[in-house]
């Protein structure tokens, strides 16, 4: 078993651009700023899922000169999809240090949309897992690297700790993931964040109603009555309590069984890091935990070398360094 925690990585310092409120400053700003879109050509394919379901791969194979033997899997998070701005960017730091980059549109989302009875959600790791299946068909001898951002990282959770799904990648990186879905949940319907939910609640209302105008929902509401009137239900739940509590990771942390990097801020306004901090993390897991940086927002102070204000970007950097030189070999691509 690799031992993440004595990895040091080379991270510049963070300091919020605003002092005033960084869990949403942060937040905002993260997604406001312009970023980066990634131009190179792929090539698109349909994913069938073993329930009939497809998800959408966008596949960009990196045939430069300074081309790795390994390749970045993305995953974007609530109501998101491959075109999500830290995708794109993501996507673009990814591909300039010579990796393959695939990304992703959960079922449902994005180029998949339309192309699924059931929608997507944070317990998913056996639709990750079938990625990661596809992927090895597609790429033999190449390693694995998935990120999942937000509601992925989740997903992703839940494939690492054996939760959901078999076929695992290589080496793991989770952004701001929520690991108790319920205090998640509360979070995001409680003060100003519940400016953030309108904004998820009106976009998957909107999305449901396209392809299910028969299904009812109030014109003004949350998230948490989709998670219970549709996405549980849609998935085999009873109600959002008990999706909640089946697709949680934050009791099975300790069960991670690839290298795992994990990061999140203390001030993220959609998580409660006491969760994080009870958690019994085993020593496949790098974390990295900073005061300030809200929910993927991570907006500097100071500019970086290479990326400006994007302290996120400098840390996945670091990340793809560290992995590049640890030397681990995984005993077995499932559980």
């Amino acid at each position: 078993m690799v031992n993440l925690e004595s990895i040091q990585l080379d991270l510049p310092p963070f300091v919020p651009i605003l002092k005033i409120e960084t869990a949403h400053s942060q937040t905002i700003l993260g997604h406001v700023i312009k970023s980066k879109d990634f131009t190179e050509t792929g090539r698109q394919m349909f994913l069938t899922l073993p329930d009939g379901d497809q998800m959408s791969l966008k596949i960009y194979e990196n045939k430069s000169a300074n081309k790795k033997n390994t390749v970045v899997t993305l995953f974007h998070g609530l109501a998101g999809d491959h075109t999500s701005d830290y995708i794109q960017r993501s996507a673009v730091l990814a591909f300039d240090l010579g990796y393959s980059v695939v990304t992703v549109d959960h079922r449902g989302a994005g180029l998949a949309e339309g192309l699924a009875k059931k929608p997507y959600h944070s317990g998913r790791g056996e639709d990750a897992s079938e990625v990661s299946l596809k992927l090895r068909a597609i790429f033999p001898e190449m390693k694995q690297i998935f990120i999942g951002f937000s509601l992925s990282g989740s997903v992703v959770l839940n494939l690492v700790t054996g939760r959901y799904g078999q076929y695992l990648p290589d080496y793991a990186v989770v952004v701001n993931a929520p690991i108790n879905l319920q205090t998640a949940s509360d979070h995001l319907i409680k003060g100003f964040s519940r400016i953030y939910d309108l904004r998820f609640y009106f976009m998957l209302r909107k999305l449901i109603q396209k392809f299910e105008p028969d299904f009812n929902l109030p014109i003004v509401s949350n998230t948490r009555l989709i998670d219970d009137m549709f996405t549980s239900i849609k998935s085999g739940f009873v109600d959002a309590s008990d999706y909640y509590a089946q697709c949680s990771t934050f009791k099975y942390l300790d069960k991670i069984s690839v290298p795992t990097f994990v990061l999140t801020s203390k001030d993220d306004p959609f998580i409660a890091f006491a969760d994080y901090q009870k958690a019994s993390w085993n020593t496949m897991t790098h974390r990295t935990f900073i005061d300030h940086g809200g929910h993927m927002g991570y907006i500097s102070k100071h500019n970086t070398t290479q990326y400006g204000r994007r302290w996120l970007d400098a840390y996945l950097h670091q990340v793809l360094l560290a992995i590049e030189s640890t030397a681990y070999t995984p005993k077995s691509k499932s559980i």
